[in-house]
């Protein structure tokens, strides 16, 4: 007997007891090892109550069942069925039962076993510290039966043809001659799909010195199959994922996380600051394109609310959000009061706090008629919103002890309590422009910054981040050019 796999420790990977119920017939059990039911929070010293069925090996009938279960004891659905609804998969009519059998017949040891699964096609899992069932890229095959009926059980036969056992709702058959059709298709994907990943690299990396050295850049060879050329455009970020595959990506991201994080710490930290950027870019996009839409202060507001981190750019200097909406002329922040601020936030260095008022970008900033020749006044809605950013300081100094003591919510101090106002745009014409600085710099309680002017200020931070990006890929470049 030669073991194609690797040789299985019973401490790390469980064992196999072979139940001989009838003459030519054993069932096969996993007995999971004390590391997996520890971390399943089970009773070690009771591994054999806990043990599994993992295969029914039938000689006379010449076909085995393979009952595909999750093995690993941190994972909600151990010792549970690994798939949806598929629950045994069946290969009928298969001499492979007799491998590692004495006199002929199915094997009785858990080394007879082994060797039987060494046998099974290549499509299958054959390690049973794993599971057993289909490896994982042919878990398609499950998926489409699952999709295609309330079956439970998979037959692979050479007796019937594919579909639905008409007699039996549980049974669903597939022909060897389309199981190897869909394995050898499924194959052919992932030979397509790692050629077209290999192009779009070669030509990447070309094109970024190319760049530099003002010589032309290349487009990656798509190649004739659709797939590959597929395959290539979503390489270089021309096709954009479904909900589902990136629903998918995410998901396969959370579960390794931490697997990622100790065996390559540097890549993952590349990861996360590609999202960050992706994710600026599309904050980017969404508060454009409110800008020009004429939306109530409610909804920028909840837009705020929702990415703090741009009060921080707003202020200059590090801010933590102590409420939304408080009650600054309250006895408690989230109880009554007749004045309302939009964000309270404090320093989250020295815990001073500050006045966050937001209006709308639609807000007039200047009277429309100048004043004096080339000097124009601040609106009404302008000033009195000055005014009300003023007031809500007023009131909250003179509440802070009380609102403290009431919130129970004393690492919060007013020394100097800073007000910031959100409101406007840049007034347009030079004689605008600077009646608005001249008003703007000698308003020194109250910061005041335009919506455009925070858009301005996402789109450099973009732009750093990009700039600092590309050293970065160089040196992962010269990292791999020589390893």
């Amino acid at each position: 007997m030669a073991l194609g796999f690797r040789q299985h420790d019973p401490a790390r990977d469980g064992t196999l007891e072979v139940e001989e119920y009838h003459p030519n017939f054993v069932e096969v059990y996993f007995v999971p090892p004390e590391h997996s039911l520890l971390a399943a929070g089970l009773d070690p010293t009771r591994a054999k109550s806990y043990r599994a069925k993992l295969l029914e090996i039938n000689g006379q009938d010449t076909f085995l069942s393979i009952h595909p279960i999750s093995t690993f004891g941190d994972k909600p659905d151990f010792l549970k069925p690994k798939y949806g609804r598929i629950e045994r998969i069946t290969l009928d009519g298969t001499d492979i039962v007799f491998r590692g059998g004495d006199d002929g017949g199915v094997p009785t040891t858990p080394e007879g076993v082994l060797e039987v699964l060494e046998e099974l096609p290549s499509a299958f899992t054959k390690d049973y510290a794993y599971g057993l069932g289909l490896a994982k890229p042919y878990r398609f095959i499950i998926d489409a039966v699952e999709e295609l009926s309330d079956c439970t059980e998979i037959v692979i036969t050479a007796e019937y043809p594919t579909g639905p056992d008409p007699n039996d709702g549980q049974l669903f058959y597939i022909s060897n001659k389309d199981f190897e059709h869909a394995r050898r298709a499924i194959n052919s994907i992932d030979s397509l799909a790692q050629t077209a990943a290999r192009a779009v690299k070669e030509t990447t990396a070309y094109n970024i010195f190319a760049e530099r050295l003002g010589v032309q850049k290349l487009d990656p060879k798509a190649g004739r199959h659709p797939y590959r050329k597929l395959f290539t455009a979503v390489a270089q970020g021309k096709e954009e994922l479904s909900e589902e595959d990136q629903n998918a990506v995410i998901g396969a991201l959370s579960n390794h996380v931490a697997s990622i994080a100790e065996g390559q710490p540097e890549k993952l930290a590349k990861l996360r600051g590609d999202i960050e950027l992706v994710t600026l870019e599309a904050l980017i996009k969404r508060y454009d394109e409110m800008l020009g839409d004429k939306l109530v202060e409610g909804r920028w507001q909840d837009f705020f609310n929702e990415n703090p981190f741009i009060l921080n750019m707003a202020f200059g200097y590090p801010v933590i959000k102590v409420h939304d909406q408080a009650s600054v002329g309250g006895r408690k922040l989230s109880g009554d009061g007749e004045k309302i601020t939009d964000f309270l936030v404090k320093n989250s260095l020295t815990n001073n706090t500050a006045i966050f008022e937001i209006k709308t970008p639609q807000t007039s900033i200047l009277n429309k008629t100048p004043f004096r020749d080339g000097v124009f006044t601040p609106s009404t809605d302008f000033s009195g919103s000055i005014n009300q950013a003023l007031d809500q300081k007023y009131q909250f100094q003179k509440q802070i002890a009380q609102i403290k003591d009431n919130t129970r919510l004393y690492d919060i101090e007013s020394y100097a309590v800073h007000c910031c106002l959100v409101i406007g745009k840049t007034p347009e014409g030079d004689d605008q422009k600077k009646s608005f600085e001249l008003f703007r710099r000698n308003s020194k309680d109250v910061e005041i910054v335009t919506f455009d002017e925070l858009l301005e200020k996402l789109k450099q931070l973009s732009v750093f981040l990009r700039a600092a990006e590309e050293p970065a890929k160089l040196q992962e470049l010269k990292g791999d050019a020589n390893g």
